[in-house]
């Protein structure tokens, strides 16, 4: 049965109609007579004089802008019909019936980071995998920088102290178990060490480690540029599963330790690598040759090196091979998933730009996580049951959830990239939210920071209203951050839970509408915090979750609660003070935007 009817035939209509449905619309009325006859997506139109005496027998929209909102509702009052809607209020419905029904995607991510603390040993290196619980060096440190990304800095220094003290005489590191050096192992915890090198409160320590392990690498390398490992055990005996391709994922951290310590023989060496794995392993590099784990690895490498062409046309051929589900077989022969593979290959999809691949492969692999929290090694297909999935089927392997992570991370930089040109560019300076960062302006001479600065709309007001401070813009996308240029802001690539600036350095840190896209609020407060000094000010203009409903919200979003923010910053701070009903907009909803400012102990 048709049971709607909508009152007002103009632009509100037509969204009211793709709200409801067109087959759930009996009719339209409208004031205006010359509108009688019209169809509107299917829908006739009618009169209001011809209908008013039939339109008690449906549910009555008012669909109108809200400018005349109460006009239509004194009208359907005066005739007895008091139980109707308008546009705005089936709009509010529809919206939060998708945000009870969503996937929680921060959910998936909180159960990933306890399962990460649940299987760190000792508070000093991840596990192996939860069959193996002792600490995988190799995985260990190419967690660091997944670590640091996401705001956990403390844990990745301890990651990298234990990697240093682990490391043999000659500048190797071995397997779980002790008994061999490998060079994939050890480069990726040179990964760790680089990434962590900055914040390491050792310097000389962190600088001889890194320094001895790539030399004890680079020994390993031909004339050629091969790298032979001294032993290839705990690779198995099938070529298909892993090869020394993988090679290529170790030379992104010998190039920056070249850069880093001014060393162009540790670059040089590093590209012969690459031009030996490229000239000798160019079929198996473009045709999918390896378990999807160890072949993600040479297509991130390709990316690493500056190979992105070559890495598209890999991946195109990957692509074909993926499935309606998102799923992407663990080989190209088989229809069972590796379950990092398809992280890996969506983090990969993510980097170079092509989202929709990226979201199918990262949305399906989300699915698969294990109640806790960690991911088996893989999976059987949904399509083929009578398969044996032969990748640690039942364990859950640590790597998964560093991946996870990384791919995430991915799919938030690749979305702002795309959407950086429809960034607001300005904001009215009497806007209730700009209001509220110039009121944390209190002298000359300050260093303040924008964190999720996009154009840098709050900091171009800054500058004309306070001309003898410092600003500083963090941004998660780089496309972003170049509209930034012609205005005397530093800007650096960041995030809130990764504010690439050290301790105690700005007097005031302030985030407006970013926090809901952090994920991790508490490691975001943590960071804004850690970058502010003592007796400085952090500052969050957010939507408050009491509004939900009024816009809509991603899977991977979500709005703070006054009370929880508030408790969460009191770690940090001494006071915090919350001001509701900034205005916004030429007086949008009032209650929308809420501000937490708080003073750093």
């Amino acid at each position: 049965m048709k049971d709607w009817v909508l009152f007002g035939a103009g632009s509100i209509a037509r969204n009211t109609i793709e709200l409801i449905g067109k087959q759930n619309i009996a009719y339209i009325v409208d004031n205006n007579h010359e509108k009688s006859g019209e169809m509107i997506k299917g829908a006739p139109v009618f009169s209001f004089e011809e209908k008013k005496q039939e339109i008690f027998n449906h549910k009555v929209v008012i669909s109108v802008s809200k400018k005349y909102e109460n006009e239509i509702a004194k009208q359907l009052e005066s005739i007895g019909i008091k139980d109707y809607l308008t546009f705005s209020q089936l709009q509010y419905e529809a919206i939060r019936g998708k945000i009870n029904c969503r996937r929680n995607g921060i959910e998936v991510y909180k159960k990933c980071i306890r399962w990460i603390h649940s299987n760190t040993v000792d508070g000093k290196a991840i596990i192996c995998n939860t069959e193996t619980r002792k600490g995988y060096p190799e995985v260990t440190g190419y967690y660091i920088p997944t670590l640091i990304r996401w705001g956990y800095r403390d844990l990745a220094i301890k990651f990298a102290s234990w990697l240093i003290k682990i490391q043999k005489l000659d500048g190797s590191w071995y397997d779980t178990e002790g008994k061999e050096p490998y060079i994939f192992d050890s480069a990726q915890i040179l990964k760790g060490l680089n990434a962590v090198r900055e914040i390491y409160p050792k310097k000389k320590e962190i600088d001889n480690a890194i320094l001895k392990g790539c030399e004890w690498i680079f020994s390993c390398m031909t004339s050629e540029g091969r790298l032979v490992t001294p032993s290839e055990e705990c690779w198995g005996n099938d070529r298909y599963t892993c090869s020394e391709l993988i090679h290529m994922y170790c030379i992104s951290p010998l190039l920056d330790a070249g850069k880093m310590f001014d060393m162009p023989e540790y670059v040089e060496a590093a590209n012969k690598i690459l031009d030996y794995y490229l000239s000798h392993y160019m079929d198996d590099i473009l045709n999918f040759s390896l378990l999807s784990h160890f072949y993600a690895y040479v297509m991130e490498a390709l990316i690493d090196t500056g190979e992105e062409e070559l890495c598209r046309e890999a991946m195109d051929k990957i692509a074909v091979l993926q499935k309606e589900s998102g799923a992407v077989p663990a080989y190209r022969n088989c229809d069972w998933v590796c379950s990092t593979g398809v992280f890996q290959l969506a983090l990969v999809w993510f980097r170079l730009g092509d989202i929709d691949k990226g979201n199918r492969a990262f949305e399906y692999a989300c699915k698969l996580q294990n109640e806790s929290g960690g991911w088996y090694g893989s999976y059987l297909s949904e399509e083929n049951s009578n398969e044996e999935n032969t990748y640690f089927p039942a364990i859950e392997i640590s790597w998964a959830n560093k991946y996870f992570l990384d791919a995430l991370y991915y799919k938030s930089q690749a979305e702002f990239n795309l959407c950086a040109s429809d960034f607001l560019m300005g904001i009215s300076k009497t806007d209730g939210r700009y209001r509220a960062i110039h009121s944390l302006i209190t002298n000359s001479n300050m260093k303040v920071l924008d964190v999720g600065c996009g154009k840098g709309r709050y900091l171009r007001n800054l500058l004309e209203d306070y001309k003898d401070n410092k600003y500083y813009g963090v941004d998660i996308s780089s496309n972003v951050l170049k509209y930034l240029e012609d205005i005397n802001v530093e800007c650096r690539e960041g995030t809130l839970t990764f504010i690439p600036y050290e301790d105690d350095f700005f007097d005031v840190t302030y985030t407006c509408e970013a926090l809901e896209h952090s994920v991790d609020f508490e490691s975001a407060i943590r960071e804004m915090a850690r970058v502010t000094h003592k007796d400085g000010l952090i500052a969050v203009i957010d939507k408050n979750d009491s509004c939900y409903g009024e816009l809509e919200i991603g899977e991977w979003e979500k709005w703070p609660n006054e009370d929880e923010l508030k408790q969460l910053m009191m770690q940090y701070c001494t006071e915090v003070v919350i001001t509701h009903g900034l205005d916004y907009e030429n007086g949008r909803n009032r209650d929308l935007f809420t501000s937490w400012v708080g003073k750093v102990r």
